[in-house]
């Protein structure tokens, strides 16, 4: 699973611009110098002319401690940043960035006239869990959960915590058909995997799931209601199931 102390590839541009912005402040050391030996009734060329290797020093050596700053806290920014878009438990991403997100890719599909599907679930019985083994025991399962689920996605599938136990996958570019494949697959190895949570206790537990894909002009609110109704009728027909929904 992503690690939330990365520095994603959107955010290099941020970084070297401060890097950028520290290395011009910084080259300035050699002038203020100058500036002070002419202040000081001295002859700043004469001074130049006599030691251009110390300017030569100074202009490269404050202006690469600035920008070596800079870049530091271009990279402080960017974590930041990274760290309001994830859930603190799981470090999935949470679900401001998943509504942002939702908002983008609904725009840029709707531009190149290609499919986005959605994938909404959550855990069956995930109260009788805690009530049974307590809130840490839950923890662990999210956690295990997310993980497990991460390593089988690929890189442009935006996978989200969005509630307690709910979870949403975003597949730009891919049909509906693909995304109730994927969710099976989903749904089958989390039924078989024994979620261990101490040295001698392992949990069993199963999603239900709903996949919708978008149509022609259709907001973000309707799409994600048309997911969780889904997923709902997954829930109605049983549990630990798939329901795919056609518009």
């Amino acid at each position: 699973m992503t690690n939330i102390r990365h520095t994603p590839k959107a955010f290099w541009p941020d970084i070297l611009w401060r890097a950028l912005q520290g290395a011009i402040l910084g080259s300035g050391a050699p002038l203020g110098w100058l500036l002070i030996i002419y202040v000081q009734g001295g002859d700043p060329i004469a001074d130049f002319t006599v030691n251009p290797a110390l300017y030569f020093y100074m202009l490269f050596g404050t202006a690469s401690v600035f920008a070596c700053f800079g870049a530091y806290v271009g990279s402080q920014e960017s974590w930041l940043k990274e760290s309001s878009w994830r859930d603190h438990l799981t470090s999935l991403y949470n679900l401001r960035y998943f509504r942002e997100q939702l908002d983008l890719q609904l725009a840029q599909c709707a531009r190149d006239k290609t499919p986005l599907t959605l994938i909404y679930f959550d855990i069956d019985h995930f109260k009788k869990v805690n009530d049974t083994h307590g809130h840490a025991a839950g923890d662990i399962v999210l956690i295990k959960l997310s993980k497990t689920i991460s390593r089988i996605l690929r890189r442009n599938e935006l996978f989200s915590r969005i509630g307690g136990e709910e979870f949403a996958i975003l597949l730009p570019g891919s049909p509906k058909d693909t995304g109730a494949r994927l969710a099976e697959r989903i749904r089958k190895i989390i039924e078989d995997y024994a979620i261990p949570i101490n040295g001698t206790t392992s949990l069993s537990i199963t999603i239900s799931a709903g996949v919708v894909e978008t149509q022609e002009n259709e907001s973000a609110a309707a799409l994600i209601e048309r997911a969780d109704s889904a997923m709902y009728q997954a829930k109605k027909a049983g549990r630990n199931r798939i329901f795919a929904c056609n518009p």
